[in-house]
């Protein structure tokens, strides 16, 4: 509920996608309240150590009754910042709306307080059960109907945030829709995956589950050309699929069947379980392909070349990379070289 008298604004909690709606709200009920678009301004707290926020919330402009003052990541705001900020939400100034965001739950310290009651709404995680019941009306606005295992897979491939969820479904809708259906399925999902098919870390496990060395070396240069985060990050999703098939092993070590190990497989306390046809597939290769000792040591591998990569010099990255992958592939995570022999003096051809 938005209140017209209310100046200052806390928005917090980790649902970006609601959190962005709510804000949509607050411009649209300005500009309805003044007769007019209302100025925005945008700051995170690196910008504004100065006090420029403070010159665009107290200085009026001569072409706008109002000014909407956003300050995004409100958890990284300094404390050189805090006693300004304090000060100002005593009295607020009638001509400008500020919205602290913040992923946290609340502001730092008196900042928290500061913020009436009406002025703060924390906008929390959507629980699992929620979702497929929120995609399948989100579908059913745009008069289409969707099956629970379409939904399921829509929802493993996307970020749980709702804006992610939003976005990927509207995507899929103008993919789908020159087909004329009415109702989406798993194969109209599947259909979409391949039309959009990007290499990522998982295709990586995938080639390195089916025993295809020239593929997985192909996607693995291409990921270091164009992923975001780098070697970090792909030694991470790597990390996050090897454990998801350790704790499959794990589950089919204590006699459990197939379906059952693949439905409680869990990554870092959160469950991860399979959903589509096409990982079943790959995870049993996986599982053929490296047995539960491999599987470990690979774990262990990643994890050391975590610590590695982060302390040799960028030029040496790839490198180290290539050995990662050749090490995991033909040697299922034995070393022939221990990366503890690594010398910058005497191993500085390399």
């Amino acid at each position: 509920m938005i209140t017209e008298s209310v100046r200052v604004y806390a928005l917090l909690g980790p649902e970006s996608g609601d959190k962005s709606a709510f804000l949509k709200e607050i411009r649209a009920n300005l500009k309805k309240q003044f007769d007019q678009e209302i100025e925005i301004h945008r700051f995170y707290p690196f910008e504004t150590l100065n006090g420029e926020i403070f010159e665009i919330l107290q200085n009026n402009s001569l072409f706008s009754d109002h000014r909407l003052v956003i300050l995004s990541q409100a958890e990284n705001i300094p404390q050189q910042l805090t006693g300004p900020l304090l000060e100002y939400m005593k009295d607020p100034v009638e001509s400008a709306t500020l919205v602290l965001i913040s992923e946290d739950f609340r502001l730092k310290g008196k900042l928290d307080s500061a913020v009436s009651k009406e002025g703060k709404k924390i906008f929390y995680e959507m629980y699992d059960n929620q979702k497929p019941r929120w995609v399948k009306n989100l579908f059913s606005s745009y008069h289409l109907s969707i099956d629970d295992a379409a939904v399921s897979l829509l929802l493993e491939l996307v970020e749980h945030d709702t804006a992610e969820i939003r976005s990927s479904v509207q995507q899929l809708i103008q993919f789908i829709i020159p087909s004329g259906t009415a109702h989406v399925t798993e194969d109209d999902i599947e259909r979409y995956i391949q039309h959009t098919r990007v290499e990522s870390v998982f295709s990586l496990f995938e080639y390195l589950s089916m025993n295809s060395y020239e593929m997985t070396l192909q996607v693995f240069h291409a990921l270091m050309r164009d992923q975001t985060g780098g070697a970090i990050a792909l030694i991470s999703g790597l990390l996050w699929t090897f454990r998801r098939l350790l704790s499959i092993e794990e589950m089919l070590e204590e006699n459990n069947d197939w379906e059952a190990s693949a439905s409680a497989a869990m990554v870092m306390g959160k469950k991860t379980p399979l959903r589509r046809k096409k990982d079943h597939q790959i995870y049993r290769e996986a599982s053929r392909r490296y047995p539960i000792e491999d599987t470990r040591r690979i774990i262990a591998l990643l994890g050391r070349y975590d610590i590695t990569v982060r302390e040799y010099p960028k030029e040496l990255e790839l490198l180290l990379m290539e050995q990662m992958i050749s090490t995991i592939f033909i040697n299922r995570g034995v070393e022939s070289r221990p990366l503890s022999y690594l010398s910058m003096a005497t191993d500085s051809k390399f």
